[in-house]
């Protein structure tokens, strides 16, 4: 799996994945069901918290591999 390399708000890229052993479940009106599979990082440097989808993280390493 490939990691994030730098904060999407402020581009730093002293990122680190926080609560891993939790999962974290989203949901939204008029949808039927749950969105899983979300990983959370942290900038070390500005305290900015955000979200990727476990499955981006995995489909972008297979197509760094592909090219």
């Amino acid at each position: 799996m490939v990691q994030p390399i730098q904060c999407p708000v402020c581009g730093k890229s002293s990122i680190e994945p926080v609560l891993q052993s939790i999962k974290i479940v989203a949901s939204y009106e008029r949808f039927e069901g749950d969105i899983g599979g979300l990983k959370v990082y942290r900038c070390k440097e500005n305290g900015h918290i955000f979200f990727v989808r476990g499955s981006d993280l995995e489909n972008e390493g297979r197509e760094i591999l592909a090219s």
